[in-house]
């Protein structure tokens, strides 16, 4: 009985946080990528989000796809591609259908006053970005907009897509910290 109780509060309040969640960023800035939907809030330099993200030649090769530099929405909308071909690669792990939100926030407090608001609890480990499936969004500030800290992200979003059954939240951590990992050795 108790657990019936919890699980209804829990699908009474997931749509409510989904839409605490989506709303937060009505007015931010938009760029469609194939796989992913990109905000960010004003205050965010798109160049300083290209610069930061730093997508190698090396990652351009291994997933035999290009960053288009012909304006900066191009570039960093294909960036996002190369980056989530290089993750889904070191996953093995290829969802093609894969559709979500990258919402980045202009700074690292204001990620973690949106966590705290979100789920009234302290955002774990590094904080540097979150996944949450229930608005298939990748929450990260603007600060920590790298390739190993998004590249982690997007292996939660792979992840929950992959798997019919969800493996546990340890595992999923060392899947994603494997691409992190990945990531940072081939710079």
């Amino acid at each position: 009985m108790i657990l019936r109780i919890i699980a209804c509060c829990f699908l009474i309040l997931a749509p409510a946080l989904g839409f605490a969640a989506e709303n937060d960023f009505g007015s931010a800035t938009k760029i469609d990528t194939e796989h992913f939907t990109i905000y960010y809030k004003s205050g965010v330099d798109i160049d300083t989000l290209i610069s930061q993200l730093n997508v190698s030649e090396t990652d351009q090769v291994l997933t035999n796809l290009t960053v288009d530099t012909s304006s900066p929405q191009a570039q960093l909308s294909s960036m996002v591609e190369v980056l989530f071909a290089r993750a889904s690669d070191v996953l093995d792990m290829h969802i093609y259908s894969l559709k979500a939100n990258i919402k980045i926030f202009a700074t690292q407090q204001d990620l973690t006053d949106f966590y705290n608001n979100l789920f009234h609890a302290h955002i774990p480990c590094t904080g540097f970005g979150f996944y949450l499936d229930d608005t298939r969004s990748i929450y990260i500030s603007a600060e920590h907009f790298k390739r190993e800290i998004l590249g982690h992200e997007m292996g939660h979003a792979i992840m929950s897509r992959y798997f019919v059954v969800q493996p546990s939240v340890r595992i999923q951590e060392v899947l994603a910290g494997y691409i992190e990992y990945q990531l940072r050795k081939s710079k």
